[in-house]
């Protein structure tokens, strides 16, 4: 019992800094290569996807993509925090999606205007910065959790993160809409 102790929500101080500021890296790293990946048809075809998606209300493609995209960041920081003793490791694939959140959210605001620009602040952000808590969460907090139940952490945060998601798409988006 007495090692399950911590002084507070926060164990690892030394992680919570590097953890923020490979974030604010990547993110500020995704603004500036906005330049360099406008010419990509993917990332473009993405933000008018997803801005179609989320205006027209069609919840199961982006329930889906949402799901598997964080399943996929999930188990990966599992992986590296529970089976390693290098969580330190995590902090790429946390890059990589804090990179492609700053392209996108970029995109969403220059390539699609207004509309593109509502989405990103009432639906693509706070998605967003709630999945990096969640992976933060993950990392700091996976070998703590009783062994038998542990397998399934990532896969109860995707869920949860994705009925979040859920709720912001469908309740706050549309209240947004009702009003503007």
């Amino acid at each position: 019992m007495g090692n399950l102790h911590s002084k507070g929500f926060i164990k690892d101080k030394k992680f919570l800094l590097a953890f923020l500021i490979a974030l604010i890296c990547s993110i500020i790293c995704g603004i500036v290569l906005y330049k360099a990946v406008i010419f990509n048809e993917y990332l473009l075809n993405f933000a008018n996807d997803y801005v179609f998606y989320v205006f027209n209300f069609e919840n199961s493609t982006l329930l889906v993509s949402k799901v598997l995209t964080d399943l996929v960041y999930f188990y990966i920081i599992f992986s590296i925090c529970y089976f390693t003793k290098f969580k330190y490791i995590a902090l790429i694939p946390l890059f990589l999606r804090g990179l492609f959140f700053g392209i996108y959210t970029v995109i969403l605001f220059a390539a699609n205007s207004f509309g593109g620009a509502i989405v990103a602040i009432f639906v693509f952000i706070p998605a967003s910065l709630i999945s990096f808590f969640l992976c933060f969460i993950i990392a700091e907090y996976c070998k703590i959790v009783y062994k038998k139940y542990a397998l399934v952490m990532p896969l109860v945060f995707a869920v949860a993160n994705l009925i979040i998601y859920a709720m912001l798409v469908n309740l706050l988006f549309r209240l947004v809409i009702i009003i503007v």
